[in-house]
């Protein structure tokens, strides 16, 4: 077996090609793929951070809506509250009101009453005096005495 010496220097060829290969190709396109993957492993995990944060924003978020819904429920009550007791008063404050013009009223009508009472009451003692007067100035029969009475009562009443 005779090996050509075209073969070695192929062979030799070959192993100094693949050296070369390696030295200038291989390892940086190598290294170049490992920074590569272990950029893209890098961003994977700050993207899964940032989901991760994202979510916790969301539910942060979400938990003071609750809050805040929960704190406007509270104030929408108050204000109800705070607006049924100002009804109240101001129907308090309206029923005395109304008690306060009904006393005054009752007492306006008593005083207005009373006064009626002493005019008449004069007015009655006036036309007794009259008559009286009359009565004791003449002797009247029955038909005087009417016509005397009618006369005094349209007097009264013009005056």
């Amino acid at each position: 077996m005779t090996i050509d010496i075209s073969l070695v220097a192929v062979i030799l060829n070959f192993v100094l090609l693949l050296i070369i290969l390696n030295a200038i190709l291989y390892k940086p396109l190598k290294g170049f793929l490992s920074d590569r993957q272990k950029k893209i492993q890098s961003d994977i995990e700050e993207a899964s951070k940032s989901i991760e944060k994202a979510y916790n924003l969301a539910q942060q978020r979400e938990y003071e809506l609750k809050n805040a819904i929960e704190e406007a429920r509270n104030i929408k009550e108050a204000i109800r509250v705070e607006a049924e007791n100002q009804a109240e008063n101001i129907i308090k404050a309206a029923k005395e009101h109304e008690r306060d013009i009904i006393s005054q009223t009752e007492n306006k009508l008593k005083t207005m009453s009373e006064q009626t009472m002493r005019d008449f009451e004069s007015q009655i003692t006036e036309i007794v005096a009259d008559l009286t007067g009359k009565v004791l100035a003449e002797k009247i029969d029955d038909v005087k005495d009417r016509e005397l009475i009618n006369r005094l009562l349209a007097n009264r009443g013009k005056g």
